[in-house]
């Protein structure tokens, strides 16, 4: 598997996105919208990956990687009654637990895809690459990787929830897991155009890694 779970090099590497079947990301973030994520797991097996795992509205414990925790407890102490917080409430100094797996994305094009403000130092340690001022769309992981994240996205997009997702890499060597929040943020107007987002990558031991070596 190529990118995020391809294992570490040293350096930063230059960005190819894989061609992506779109209309098979529209499908399974109706899917996702439903919690129904059968047809994405058959994909996944498919490429000899395990199920991805899927939770809307985590609690602060779905995921044991220290720094999304942070950020679910944060994104919840901003939120209104079933409101999302407003992009411009995030306070960076208030993230500093979490900064290195932090991760900023705009929506563009309504939600067609989405645009990395922002890509945490130790994510692009640890996978090689920097993903900022990027299109997902351009991810170099495998293509069904990336259309999972798109539509897992779009997903949260539609339903203006937070959304935990889990998979496990295939042939990776040092990674069991990839664990990713994407928490949405709203403009004026109310519409959600901004995630705040983390990924956590953990180690066979249960650590989560922070840095490549």
């Amino acid at each position: 598997m190529r990118g995020a779970g391809s294992g570490f090099k040293r350096g930063v590497r230059h960005i190819v996105g894989p061609p992506l079947d779109w209309e098979r990301i529209a499908r399974w973030t109706a899917g996702i919208v439903a919690g129904d994520i059968a047809a994405i797991a058959t994909v996944f097996a498919q490429h000899g990956a395990p199920s991805p795992g899927l939770v809307w509205n985590p609690a602060i414990d779905d995921s044991q990687a220290d720094p999304l925790r942070v950020l679910t407890a944060y994104w919840r102490g901003l939120a209104g009654a079933g409101a999302p917080p407003h992009l411009k409430q995030v306070d960076p100094v208030e993230l500093r637990p979490a900064l290195g797996y932090v991760m900023l994305l705009d929506a563009v094009e309504g939600g067609r895809d989405f645009r990395y403000r922002l890509y945490g130092s130790i994510i692009s340690a640890i996978s090689g690459f920097d993903m900022t001022g990027k299109l997902l769309s351009e991810h170099p992981a495998n293509a069904y990787v990336t259309e999972f994240g798109i539509a897992t996205y779009r997903a949260a997009l539609q339903r203006r929830e937070p959304v935990y997702t889990e998979r496990s890499p295939v042939g990776a060597v040092q990674t069991t897991s990839w664990q990713r929040l994407a928490l949405p943020l709203a403009d004026d107007s109310g519409a959600i155009v901004r995630f705040l987002a983390g990924t956590a990558p953990i180690a066979r031991d249960g650590r989560t890694l922070r840095s490549a070596f």
